[in-house]
């Protein structure tokens, strides 16, 4: 989940799961002192279904671009939770690893001649120090009780709890949250219901490049995705993409199940309207905008962990360094390039990990004088520079241990542990953002396979036939994908999934795809070479059939103001 929220402003999601399952959004800008919406352009949020232990962790994806003193989270929750720090490098690798691809084998559908003749086709506890929270845990400021603080990463969180909404609302104005009418009946909703709720901002001194996932482990067995706040922030056709690491397969309970008509996809021009496809069809009747598909279900072995944690990387060898370049022994440049993490010999120093750069800039950290690359490159170059007072080895290399080691292992062993992926995706707008999907676990449902191939045919006329993963077969001319119209329906079915047994079916729109189809069709007459053609010297291609695929990306990304 992208997060784009300036100073004095609030930003609320929950993440709960059934019986308590209310969740919230992201939200607001302060222009002239008056809160402006904040666009937000896609979500990224990783579930991890325990139904033995009964939790839910939440894996979020942050994004953040501006002062970082501005960075205000606000988070209502069912109980006490527990937070950690996340792996970017999870989500890189999950999004690249299941991202739905479309392709075609290329076929010449006519006969050969003689020499390739044929048919010519057209921790050391500075960081409570640097807090700017004032209240000590346990205490009670003006009806708002302080649960407990927590450091983790660059975040520190406070979790609040109050019988009183305007209490609530003081202590966060208080304590430099702005108080957004847009999203006060909510607040006070969730006030009523006894909600924790756990306010984070980045600690005093920390850059927003120390930004990481945040990891929210709570209570429950369905997780939910934050919506009905998110309207205030969303742009209109947000993608909100979820994944679901678990035993079997996860899929929507309270939304719709879409399974995309693979007709309306351009399987000839690189799948490039793959969105407009799944805008269109999780608003076909039955679904409403409250629905969606599912981009990827099986074996969890897909996702590639390359980069997720490095055999050499050893936070233990930092606290034997008395500076960050001692006069004799290696540097923290060099121990850093020794395990794989910084390699800073050519032109400039290039970080294998995101969290390294912000490490040094805040234990060696480079003097204003002095450009970044030069000063790390050669830290003994520059040894007048370095800050001593800035350098602590036990708290480098506990963030070490925090930000890189233990998040790269956490996603290790979660996909060793879980043997089973699904990807779900939907594209949604503000105004259908009145419901938070929830998901289930179902053991009935099938795989879903990422790759969908087609077969593609070049008749000796100039028609083009593809035989697509459905068993239909589009005819088309030489100027591209047919411009189908609009009885050519988006999606293919429509289905409510229940926690066993198969899909419920609520739509069924395959007849109305197969009297499109045969009308478009009948457009074109396709030749297949057997009645004989004239002949050409070279084929389009060579003489071998050829694959061709294309990735699907979406990428949801919020748009920051600074």
């Amino acid at each position: 989940m992208s997060v784009a929220v300036p100073a004095t402003s609030l930003a609320v999601l929950a993440l709960a799961s059934r019986p308590a399952s209310a969740c919230g959004g992201l939200f607001c800008d302060i222009v002239d002192g008056t809160p402006q919406p904040v666009d937000q352009t896609g979500e990224n949020i990783l579930f991890v279904v325990d139904r033995a232990a009964e939790t839910v962790e939440a894996h979020i994806q942050i994004e953040y671009t501006g002062d970082p003193d501005e960075f205000a989270w606000i988070i209502p929750v069912t109980a006490v939770p527990e937070f950690s720090i996340g792996s970017e490098k999870l989500f890189d690798n999950l999004l690249t690893s299941t991202a739905p691809r479309y392709g075609w084998n290329f076929n010449l559908d006519c006969p050969d001649g003689p020499d390739g003749v044929c048919c010519i086709c057209g921790g050391d506890g500075k960081v409570a120090e640097q807090s700017g929270w004032t209240d000590d845990g346990g205490d009670s400021d003006d009806g708002v009780e302080v649960i407990k603080r927590d450091f983790v990463g660059a975040y520190e969180i406070v979790t609040l709890q109050s019988g009183d909404a305007q209490e609530l609302w003081d202590w966060l104005s208080t304590h430099g949250y702005y108080e957004n009418n847009l999203a006060r009946p909510v607040i006070d909703a969730y006030v009523a219901e006894g909600f924790y709720f756990a306010a984070a901002r980045l600690r005093h001194g920390a850059g927003v490049e120390e930004i990481q996932p945040l990891v929210v482990k709570y209570s429950g067995t369905e997780p939910c995705v934050p919506l009905r706040l998110t309207k205030i922030a969303a742009t209109d056709d947000m993608g909100v993409r979820v994944f679901a690491l678990a035993k079997v397969r996860v899929a929507p309970s309270n939304y719709r199940h879409v399974e995309l008509n693979d007709v309306r996809i351009d399987w000839l021009g690189g799948a490039d309207n793959y969105a407009e496809v799944v805008t269109a069809a999780v608003d076909v009747p039955g679904a409403d905008g409250h629905a969606f598909i599912t981009e990827y279900a099986g074996s969890s072995d897909i996702v590639v962990r390359a980069g997720l944690v490095g055999d050499a990387w050893d936070p233990e060898s930092f606290r034997a360094l008395t500076s960050p370049a001692p006069a004799d022994g290696p540097t923290v440049i060099d121990v850093l390039a020794a395990q794989g993490l910084v390699d800073c010999s050519g032109d400039a120093c290039v970080y294998d990990h995101p969290q390294v750069l912000s490490l040094l800039r805040t234990y060696v950290p480079a003097p204003a004088s002095v450009a970044e690359d030069a000063f790390y490159k050669c830290l003994r170059c520059h040894e007048s520079d370095i800050d001593a007072n800035a350098w602590s080895a036990e708290a480098f290399a506990q963030a070490m241990e925090e930000r890189i080691v233990a998040p790269g292992q956490h996603a290790d062993e979660l996909l060793e542990k879980w043997p089973y992926l699904t990807r779900m995706f939907t594209i949604i707008s503000r105004h259908e953002m009145t419901v938070d999907p929830e998901f289930l676990e179902n053991a009935s449902l099938p795989e879903v396979d990422n790759v969908h191939t087609a077969e593609f045919f070049l008749g000796c006329g100039g028609t083009r036939k593809t035989e697509l993963p459905s068993e239909r077969t589009v005819l088309s001319g030489p100027g591209g994908w047919p411009d189908f119209p609009e009885a050519m329906p988006y999606a293919l079915r429509v289905e409510q999934i229940a926690p066993a047994g198969a899909p419920q079916l609520v739509q069924d729109f395959a007849p109305a795809i197969d009297a499109a189809l045969r009308a478009s069709n009948s457009q074109f007459s396709y030749d297949d070479g057997k009645a004989g053609c004239a002949l050409g010297r070279g084929s389009l291609f060579g003489a071998a059939p050829l694959m061709v695929v294309f990735a699907v990306a979406w990428h949801g990304r919020r748009r920051r103001r600074v």
